[in-house]
């Protein structure tokens, strides 16, 4: 499997290859120059419930929810930072699909650019291909699933997973970072390029497949 997701590798895919790379050897010198151990004591200073609320909310409103989960790794700790960074992410989940539900037309014009890319297909494929989707916002990933008419079920079974997926390596970089070394750096390296990976080869498959088989449910856009 390993040689076929190699060979399916765009050159695209290498220059973005090779820029995490670039990344994690930047990040072994500049992470030498940082009191890491100065930004732990503070955070462990911080209020709790605060933190939880601030990591919940601000991910709905575009801020990126990557650093939220290693700020989560860096105040929780991994296992706790992953159990409330899971239930952050199903109330996001939950309150982006209500949100929309209640107001459509004032999501409908923030999320029309994903909206724009995204195929006619049926719930389970859109939503798979929708999580998959390079460079997709999470925010506009969450909000943009309900609005084209994807019920509950299938945006939580789907959403949730991969979102959860996605935030171990933050959480746990945030948590590891007071005690980071180069092979732990060139681990998470290895981990976010393996992620990467194979969510690309994933979605060129979903994408190959959906091409190949027509619609079933009508134009998702039309439903909910």
């Amino acid at each position: 499997m390993l040689v076929s997701l190699l060979r399916r590798i765009t050159p695209t895919g290498w220059v973005w290859i090779a820029c995490a790379v670039l990344a994690c050897i930047a990040m072994i010198f500049y992470y030498r120059s940082i009191d890491v151990q100065a930004i732990h004591d503070y955070s462990q200073r911080m209020n709790g419930p605060a933190v939880f609320v601030v990591m919940t909310v601000l991910p709905m409103f575009g801020f990126p929810v990557s650093v939220l989960h290693v700020a989560a790794g860096v105040r929780f700790g991994t296992g706790l930072g992953l159990v409330l960074t899971t239930v952050s992410i199903l109330i996001q989940l939950l309150a982006s699909y209500a949100l929309v539900k209640m107001a459509p037309d004032f999501f409908a014009r923030r999320v029309e650019p994903l909206r724009r890319r995204l195929p006619e297909a049926s719930h389970v494929p859109l939503t798979q291909f929708t999580m998959l989707l390079p460079g997709a916002p999470y925010f506009a990933q969450n909000y943009v699933l309900p609005l084209v008419g994807v019920p509950l079920g299938t945006y939580l079974l789907w959403s949730f997973p991969l979102h959860v997926i996605r935030s171990i390596v933050g959480v746990i970089f945030g948590h590891e970072s007071a005690d980071l070394t180069p092979a732990k750096l060139i681990g998470f390296g290895i981990y976010a390029v393996a992620i990467t990976v194979t969510c690309a080869w994933s979605f060129r498959r979903l994408r190959t497949k959906m091409k190949d088989q027509p619609a079933t449910a009508g134009d998702p856009r039309q439903s909910g």
